[in-house]
């Protein structure tokens, strides 16, 4: 019993100590600019979990990730901003440049091309932190995995709602291990995927 309540423990320790470290790294990169990075770094330290490796630094190693890839993570970020907010705009122009009979189906396919761009964009950070590739190839792969693994996308698109229900309804929890408990199953959901792409 006392052992069952200490592997608990140490695991809400791990999950706590590594979303602390997230979020420190984040404000260190002003917001704007850490958010990528350090979130690339998070899914890394998490698939050392997966591997086995519990037995972690975790400041180093999140760090040595975070310098890694804070260019290259960056540079993937823009390029999903910019396609977040062309989807934005063409959301907002709907009403100004359509006939009125048009607008819902305009909205139905703009929804869905923001499913996808969003379903992909969480697919990046677990293959930034499983692979090496160049950085377009990133993009094409993280696409890819959206349509080509219908479950991981499902079970990743019922996960994302019911991680935004609960942090509505329990935000302190949300701020204590919310981005680092969230990462985890996102993870956890592509990695078997991640390793029989890696043995072909």
């Amino acid at each position: 019993m006392g052992n069952m309540i200490f592997k608990i423990a140490d695991i809400i320790y791990r999950f706590v100590a590594l979303n602390l470290i997230w979020l420190l790294f984040f404000i260190m990169g002003l917001g704007v600019l850490g958010f990528m990075p350090a979130t690339v770094a998070l899914f890394s330290v998490i698939r050392k979990w997966l591997m086995g490796e519990k037995d972690l630094r975790l400041f180093h190693l999140f760090f040595s990730y975070y310098k890694s890839e804070f260019i290259r993570s960056n540079i993937l970020g823009c390029i999903y901003f910019i396609a977040f907010y062309i989807i934005y705009v063409n959301y907002a122009f709907v009403p100004y440049f359509y006939d009125e009979q048009f607008h819902i189906f305009l909205y139905i396919i703009i929804f869905s091309v923001a499913v996808i761009v969003f379903m992909s964009f969480m697919n990046l950070f677990s293959m930034m932190a499983h692979f090496e590739f160049k950085l377009l190839h990133y993009l094409k792969v993280s696409f890819g995995l959206v349509f080509f693994r219908p479950m991981n996308t499902l079970m990743q698109l019922v996960w994302f709602l019911a991680y935004y229900i609960l942090s509505i309804q329990f935000p302190t929890i949300f701020i204590v291990i919310g981005i680092s408990v969230f990462a985890f199953v996102l993870m956890a959901i592509n990695y078997k995927t991640f390793i029989t792409y890696k043995e072909r």
